[in-house]
């Protein structure tokens, strides 16, 4: 090899290592709340993305209690959760705030207040509540698929438990920022609550943008973003770990919470705790990139990546037609008829047939008067032929068409 060429290559290495140090200029410093705009300084200047963004489930996954914010029901007759005789959790509203409150034989026991929301609604959502610098769980959750109130997932029936503390990782999955005080991975976490970032907002994949904020209102003219993360612009792996944060299983921390930005090696801040690679053992809900990582077409790519699929600033839920039309981006012409189905049902929903909705033992809820939990269905990252779900998807079909007759 030439020494012409040895010089140009390290050349390139260096300028893609100058272009990876502008991208992400904090990486490697302590992150803290003043380093963070807020979504909403974001919309200013993006507003037509931030318009659909503030729309998805990613963004209502945490948000202030509130009535707006709060699906389950305080309607006498529908707002307590019966644990046994003589134990039951009601759930109140006194004034603008909103309770859950355990009684013992009509005696109250213990009353806490409903502060944060955790989950977007879609499949459920649980209570946090503050007790000084602590957050704790609430008993309590609601369950969409059955629009009742429901035992938190995970909760024993006995005793009721008041006192459950939330851990940081929790948190850095449903909220932008939080500020840990004195962070000791031994014990539960402490937050200032003056310095939290709910939502799962715009910084949690681009990086914390108070920086970028000052440089553009100085450089209005600039049209190229500097001091921000583009996740476009990051190499395969560093694009996955962004969303591989919350999406690939559990995960123990090696430096305290919410440290890991944009741009940084997912290795340097985490080990997982998932031993198992398999797909048929990881569940459905919170490994979605784990997975993925198993199926054939994750693994014959060489570029495949969650936003290959994923559009992150719009909601698209359900919009099988949508998702289907990128699995043909790839797979073009390459689909077999299928006896009973036209070729336009087929090529508009390779979903249902490929990723079908599957049960999470991990998003569970016992209902009330009920032995057995319920499971949330949600829909495998596994791509992969299931040939009962296919046979399903045939008598659906053909039941339809029978109907319009």
């Amino acid at each position: 090899m030439s020494i012409l060429i040895v010089f140009t290559k390290c050349i390139n290495n260096q300028n893609k290592k100058q272009e990876q140090k502008e991208e992400n200029v904090l990486t490697g410093s302590v992150i803290t709340y003043d380093q963070f705009a807020g979504s909403e300084t974001c919309a200013k200047c993006h507003q037509s993305i931030t318009d659909n963004y503030f729309h998805t489930a990613h963004f209502y996954t945490s948000q202030n209690a509130a009535e707006q914010s709060i699906k389950g029901s305080f309607i006498h007759g529908k707002n307590s959760f019966t644990y046994d005789v003589g134990k039951i959790v009601s759930l109140e509203k006194k004034q603008d705030s909103f309770y859950q409150v355990y009684y013992y034989k009509g005696k109250e026991v213990v009353r806490r207040r409903f502060d944060i929301v955790i989950g977007s609604g879609t499949n459920g959502q649980t209570y946090l509540s503050w007790i000084g610098n602590h957050i704790i769980e609430l008993p309590v959750s609601y369950f969409t698929q059955v629009h009742q109130w429901a035992n938190s997932p995970g909760y024993p029936l006995s005793p009721i438990i008041f006192n459950r503390p939330v851990t940081a990782r929790c948190l850095e999955c449903h909220a932008t920022f939080a500020q840990a005080i004195n962070y000791n991975p031994d014990i539960p976490p402490m937050f200032d609550s003056s310095k939290m970032i709910l939502t799962v907002g715009c910084e949690k994949c681009h990086g914390p943008a108070a920086q970028h904020v000052a440089y553009e209102e100085q450089h209005p003219n600039d049209s190229i973003g500097k001091f921000i993360v583009n996740p476009a612009k990051l190499t395969r792996q560093l694009s996955l770990d962004v969303c591989a944060l919350c999406h690939s299983g559990r995960l123990d921390e090696l430096k305290p919470p919410f440290q890991f930005i944009p741009g940084d090696s997912l290795n340097d801040f985490y080990t997982s705790s998932d031993v198992s690679k398999k797909a048929g053992v990881m569940d459905v809900h919170g490994n979605q990139l784990g997975v993925l990582s198993a199926s054939k077409c994750f693994q014959l790519s060489k570029t495949m990546t969650c936003v290959t699929c994923h559009d992150p600033h719009t909601n698209e839920r359900n919009n099988t037609t949508l998702f289907s039309q990128r699995c043909q981006s790839c797979h073009t012409n390459q689909h077999k008829a299928i006896e009973g189905l036209p070729d336009d049902v087929v090529k508009n929903n390779c979903i249902d047939c490929h990723m079908p909705l599957q049960e999470s033992t991990s998003i569970s809820f016992l209902l009330q008067n009920k032995t057995q939990p319920v499971n949330a269905m949600m829909r495998t990252h596994y791509i992969t032929v299931y040939n009962d779900e296919t046979k399903k998807f045939i008598k659906q079909y053909t039941s339809s068409q029978k109907k319009k007759l």
